[in-house]
């Protein structure tokens, strides 16, 4: 059980509002380069907030200013296509996780899809990845085992990685 949790590309805090009310004795940070979600992020959390579980703040996960090996749990749900240098910004990942850290990458695209590919063509820095590439970029990174799941009817993809 994850004991300190971090959210990375936070986007409006609901998804590390819902895994710090599944682990209660857990403490967490979110992360974001948007000050509007930071800001909201803040808002939706600011129970937890108050109870000393949880920080909000804006970063860039290219560059964490958070402590080596600090967290046991990262996530980044629907965030990765907008990385700069994935390698560079997973090995940042793996320099804030302890040994044997877990990080969670969910995405809706599996990099393929037409939809998400369209998406990629019209806005700007988007990219979507294949779960090979995440795999590879991930095991270039530092992870030791990366385990990808891929939904059978849609192109969700979820990936876990140890370090």
């Amino acid at each position: 059980m994850p004991e300190r949790l971090v959210d990375l590309g936070c986007g409006g805090g609901r998804n590390i509002g819902v895994l710090l009310k599944r682990y209660p004795f857990a403490k967490g940070t979110a992360v974001d380069y948007s000050d509007l979600s930071v800001e909201k992020a803040k808002e939706v959390n600011a129970g937890v907030i108050s109870q000393g579980r949880l920080e909000v703040k804006k970063g860039d996960v290219s560059s964490l200013d958070l402590p080596d090996g600090a967290y046991d749990l990262a996530t980044a749900f629907e965030t990765i296509y907008f990385w700069p240098d994935l390698e560079k910004c997973f090995k940042e990942v793996a320099r804030i996780l302890g040994d044997g850290g877990l990080f969670l990458i969910s995405n809706e695209s599996d990099g393929e899809d037409a939809t998400s590919l369209k998406f990629e063509k019209i806005i700007d820095g988007m990219k979507c990845y294949t779960p090979e590439q995440i795999s590879d970029a991930l095991k270039a990174s530092g992870f030791s085992k990366v385990t990808t799941d891929h939904h059978p009817n849609k192109p969700w993809i979820t990936v876990i990685a140890k370090k």
